[in-house]
């Protein structure tokens, strides 16, 4: 954003540049958003190059949007706070409000990671390069015991924070898998058990500002020991902790791994007082 000191509003003309000011943008997110049709025409335009504005237009078309810059709808003001039974609907996508995509170019690609420099266009008419990231899709599951009471945790260092917490069984999602077979697979790899059923529980993005990479959760209820853990570096150790011990454990900063805290929490969640019932 510019930080230009702010026109006279008194003057009989503003330039592009003025209204750049006003707005709080660069000048050329203003002859963007003018060649899109997007604001107020312009009053005058003296050759091909200068086009002129009175202030009175610009600042009544400004304060009839819902944000400061270009993009945005009409101020519509707050909605009256829901009743807990009122469904909450969900909007329509906005295009005014959508951020474009022009192209990107590689910077460095592998199976495991690909960092890329893509050319956006932003609401109000800005357009840069952003750094964006790809990193394949992951599915963890919260298995629980036989009567729903315990979870099956894991131990383990993470060398990248170099820091240590418990954590659910699960990995990356291989080609031509689907996420639940991952996560049936992983804890059979990672713990030795089977769980009785699994459930998908959400989806979330870890890091969805620059990063896209999907962490799929589920639920597995009831587990049957089938064999030892055929990955032997994935753990110190692992503990069916009750499902009554995790809030501490979360507090005291010993769960950092997201999908292992999205899971839980979900899990905390849907279980109340009492652990989950099965479906």
């Amino acid at each position: 954003m510019t930080t230009t000191a702010q026109p006279d509003p008194e003057a009989e003309w503003w330039t592009t540049k003025d209204v750049a000011a006003y707005l709080g943008i660069e000048p050329g997110a203003v002859s963007s958003y003018r060649k899109r049709g997007q604001m107020p025409a312009p009053d005058q335009t003296i050759g091909s190059r200068t086009h002129l504005w009175k202030p009175s237009r610009i600042t009544a078309w400004q304060e009839s949007r819902a944000r400061p810059g270009v993009g945005g709808r009409p101020r519509g003001g707050d909605k009256p706070a829901r009743a807990d039974h009122e469904e909450i609907e969900t909007p329509e996508p906005d295009d005014d409000s959508r951020w474009i995509v022009h192209g990107r170019r590689a910077l460095y690609e592998s199976e495991w990671i690909k960092l890329y420099k893509t050319d956006v266009e932003l609401p109000d008419g800005q357009r840069f390069e952003h750094h964006t990231v790809w990193m394949p899709a992951a599915a963890m599951t919260a298995l629980l015991n036989d009567d729903l009471t315990h979870v099956l945790l894991m131990w383990r260092h993470r060398f990248v924070p170099d820091v240590w917490n418990w954590e659910l069984p699960g990995g990356l999602v291989d080609e031509g898998e689907e996420p639940a077979q991952t996560a049936a697979r992983e804890i059979e790899e990672e713990t030795g058990y089977r769980p009785r059923s699994i459930e998908h529980l959400v989806t979330f993005e870890p890091m969805i500002g620059m990063v896209s990479n999907p962490h799929h959760v589920f639920i597995g209820r009831g587990a049957e020991r089938i064999s030892e853990p055929t990955e032997k570096t994935e753990m110190q150790r692992m503990e069916w902790v009750p499902l009554t011990q995790v809030p501490k454990l979360i507090t005291q900063g010993q769960v950092s791994n997201s999908g292992s805290l999205v899971a839980l929490l979900h899990v905390l969640a849907l279980s109340g007082p009492t652990a989950p019932r099965r479906s």
